[in-house]
């Protein structure tokens, strides 16, 4: 469809509106307030070309100033509200699938089952056609409203400046269709805020990038407050060529990280969540009958292999049952292999001005954007498996409660991540404060009392049950199972100890724990909200202290440290705040 011809004054219009737009990020506040205002003129002395200029059309013919007309969305809308809850119904019911298996055992009657299941449908279909039927939205005076509500309408009312994460998926029943999701999140919500169903890809991305523009551009200048932004800002950026903001968005992209296919297996193989497994297929394997399973002829063939190989060679009955857990472990990294290829693959990290934009998933595709400036904490977290690959997950921890997927209170991460990787990927987030740099080589232990004091009371329960065993005249494996109990802990304990430590900085600190896997946690001294000392008797004697950094995103706890380097976390944390105005969020 051709544009119709504008006005010189609307011509002046969107040439002064992509000046601004494309401002330079070093600008002063002063030539920022300069521009917004000589645009603002521009739009008061072409009022009455507005109507004109609002039915301008896209190459996709649609309008452009729509978004801030009150916006129904598609009627697939209701096949992604009922995927949806069908989805939440499923995923938080897994610890029914036990009953219902025993239930089918035991006899499970059949018509019941499939009324339950044909009321639960169209309850959830109605409530679908209801949610969409209400749901409104549009952008207006640096905000998005969004209305919803059956009886009582509720008005949700976001400030662009508030938005933290920007979230694009596109389901594999929207792939066909073109139409995709945009949910938006910002800090100070328990749940999705807005959660924009079945738009179509084309317009989906251009709200993405322009609600991108509007946050982290037009409004990136502490000094100007939005006060001082004429009302007619948001109106002039919402105007802009919905292309024109998608190519400059592509340009202002720079690649910092991508993940092949082998990195995502290798990625769900060790990240293998084994214990949900356990949880579920625990019940079900007690319902099964072993010795009818250990009778069979194929286990029994198995079995007899095995004494033919290992010819009572204990050596190689190890390194056979190391084998078989080994190959059971696969099988149920299985699971968590082709979710993380479904869901990351083709993996891609892109940093845009003051966002990162993740991008991947087969079946259902989805696009992360989170500001830079949110970010609270980096974690580094390397399983027990993971170290056998040298191998680390990277988590870009949010405030708490607000995660990139809130509903299953997933951080935006990078998977399978080599150790000389790091430093490079963190040199390309210099907006995160405290600079880039490289996991530490060592740290600073935690004090030794914190062990000691751990290690007395298995000691003396062992102790009081040897009494006991002693006059009770019990046998040797009494005494023997007692003390292979207390030595088994406390070696725990002393595991735990050595992997207690800390690493300070002049503008982050770090902190390192673990077990048989190990974790960093990056903690910047400007995001620190408080800092709580806590000092039993014994420890105000030995000079020693509990601190706990509190954060956004949660608390970060060093116990048992010398109340100098507390001082020290103290006296840096203030430091850096007391110089710096920009909201801690």
């Amino acid at each position: 469809m051709d544009k119709p011809p504008l006005s010189q004054d609307n011509e002046r219009l969107i040439q002064r509106t992509a000046s601004v737009a494309n401002k330079p990020k070093n600008a002063s506040s002063k030539d920022t307030l300069e521009a917004i205002n000589e645009t603002a003129s521009v739009t008061t002395d072409s009022a009455d070309m507005t109507n004109n200029h609002s039915a301008v059309t896209n190459e996709s013919g649609t309008p452009t100033s729509d978004l801030q007309q009150w916006q129904a969305l598609s009627a697939w809308s209701i096949v992604n509200n009922l995927f949806s809850t069908l989805k939440n119904i499923f995923s938080n019911g897994f610890a029914i699938v036990p009953i219902v298996y025993t239930g089918w055992q035991q006899g499970f009657n059949m018509q019941w089952g499939i009324l339950a299941s044909s009321a639960l449908l169209i309850l959830v279909t109605l409530a679908a056609i209801i949610e969409w039927h209400k749901f409104r939205f549009r952008l207006n005076n640096h905000q998005l409203e969004v209305k919803r509500g059956l009886f009582f309408t509720k008005k949700d009312e976001i400030p662009l400046s508030r938005i933290q994460n920007i979230r694009y998926q596109q389901p594999f029943y929207f792939k066909p269709l073109s139409l995709g999701t945009l949910i938006i999140e910002t800090a100070g919500s328990k749940d999705d805020e807005a959660h924009l169903a079945a738009l179509d890809t084309q317009q989906a991305q251009t709200l993405k990038n322009l609600l991108l523009n509007l946050t982290h551009s037009n409004l990136s200048d502490p000094a100007l407050s939005h006060s001082d932004l004429p009302q007619s800002d948001t109106t002039l950026s919402i105007n802009t060529d919905p292309q024109a903001v998608n190519q400059q968005c592509t340009d202002n992209m720079q690649p910092i990280v991508r993940k092949s296919l082998s990195d995502l297996v290798l990625f769900g193989f060790y990240q293998n969540n084994f214990i949900w497994f356990a949880v579920i297929a625990g019940p079900i394997a007690g319902q099964l009958d072993w010795d009818k399973v250990f009778d069979s002829p194929v286990a029994q063939q198995f079995w007899y292999w095995v004494q033919q190989q290992t010819d009572q060679n204990i050596g190689l009955q190890t390194i056979m049952v190391i084998v078989g857990l080994f190959a059971i472990y696969s099988l149920f990294s299985l699971i968590s292999i082709v979710a993380a290829i479904l869901k990351y693959h083709p993996y891609q990290l892109d940093k845009h001005n003051d966002t990162i934009q993740r991008s991947g998933g087969v079946i259902s595709h989805q696009q992360d954007a989170l500001a830079i400036k949110r970010i609270q904490l980096v974690n580094f977290q390397q399983p027990v498996i993971a170290r056998l690959f040298n191998r680390w997950t990277l988590y870009f921890k949010q405030v708490k409660g607000h995660e990139v997927e809130h509903k299953t209170k997933q951080h935006m991460l990078i998977p399978s991540v080599k150790t000389t990787e790091i430093k490079s990927i963190l040199a390309q987030i210099p907006q995160l404060s405290g600079g880039a740099g490289a996991l530490p080589n060592r740290y600073t232990a935690i004090h030794i009392n914190w062990l000691t004091r751990r290690i007395v009371l298995p000691l003396l329960l062992a102790s009081v049950l040897t009494i006991i065993g002693y006059f009770g005249q019990h046998s040797l494996g009494f005494f023997q199972l007692i003390w292979f109990t207390a030595v088994m802990v406390i070696s725990a304990i002393y595991i735990r100890y050595k992997q207690w430590g800390y690493v300070v900085k002049d503008q982050v600190i770090w902190q390192h724990n673990g077990f048989f896997g190990q974790q960093w946690q990056r903690v910047e001294f400007e995001k620190i909200q408080h800092i709580k000392i806590t000092q039993t008797k014994g420890q105000r004697q030995a000079q020693l202290a509990y601190v706990e950094v509190g954060l956004a995103s949660g608390n970060v706890v060093f116990p048992y440290i010398p109340m100098s380097v507390a001082q020290l976390i103290i006296a840096r944390s203030l430091n850096v705040i007391s110089h710096d105005n920009r909201n801690w969020i």
